[in-house]
């Protein structure tokens, strides 16, 4: 059978519009090249040589991946936003919006989460285990907070990514569907997470999606997203500081 390319071209091109179609391409090329270059043990394999005299080689490998994320996951999407779609970067959430709202709910939303943190640390130990993610910047308030700071630059990104230039960029076609459709790529990048956290980041996903789209900015969500993980850490170094 002889395939007719305009037959095929007019079956499955017509109607497709260029900001969404591009954003869903270049999201699945850049979670890949997320998936392979921004990796710990890519640092290891190619560059930690380079690094071995600075101070706390341990945290090295987390540097390089909290932030190359900012190219992967933050640059380049930006850029790819502002020359590939033809839009504005406000119209990506990069903007305070509705800052009433933002932030009332930001700050609510800490204090709510500050009691589920610690009651999560004190009944399902993984979490003790799992973080901080770098156990070596533990033992020195300025070498956490210098961690906080980069794992900062990590969760601006990644809010970015998912709940500005997906989110944006695709409500003008699947309108309220874009909720979704971000929450699953989100969902799927916290399978190696203690499983309470892997399955709360869909309703995490849905909720910051949410608050997105309400207030027109991602900007609110990194700062939840950033808020929590600090809290998290926090808490599960007191926790294993106590325990004798």
């Amino acid at each position: 059978m002889i395939i007719n390319i305009q037959t095929l071209k007019e079956k499955y091109l017509r109607g497709w519009e260029r900001q969404a179609t591009v954003v869903l391409l270049a999201a699945a090329l850049l979670l890949m090249l997320h998936r392979y270059y921004n990796r710990r043990s890519f640092f290891s394999r190619h560059f930690a040589e380079y690094f071995s005299n600075l101070p706390l080689p341990e945290s090295h490998t987390y540097y390089y991946w909290f932030l190359t994320t900012a190219f992967t996951l933050f640059l380049i999407p930006a850029l790819i936003a502002k020359f590939g779609t033809a839009e504005r970067l406000n119209n990506y959430g990069f903007q305070l919006g509705h800052q009433k709202l933002g932030w009332s709910v930001t700050g609510a939303a800490w204090v709510l989460m500050v009691p589920v943190v610690v009651l999560a640390v004190i009944v399902y130990p993984p979490f003790v285990e799992k973080y901080p993610l770098c156990k070596a910047v533990a033992g020195s308030w300025q070498a956490f907070l210098l961690y906080q700071l980069a794992y900062g630059v990590y969760m601006f990104s990644w809010e970015f990514f998912f709940r500005g230039f997906m989110l944006f960029g695709l409500e003008r076609k699947f309108g309220n569907y874009t909720i979704l459709i971000q929450t699953i790529p989100f969902a799927v990048m916290h399978y190696s997470k203690p499983l309470p956290e892997a399955l709360g980041s869909i309703i995490a996903g849905l909720l910051l999606g949410v608050l997105a789209l309400e207030t027109r900015s991602f900007l609110y969500g990194a700062a939840i997203h950033w808020l929590v993980a600090m809290t998290m850490d926090v808490v599960a170094v007191a926790f294993q500081s106590a325990v004798p």
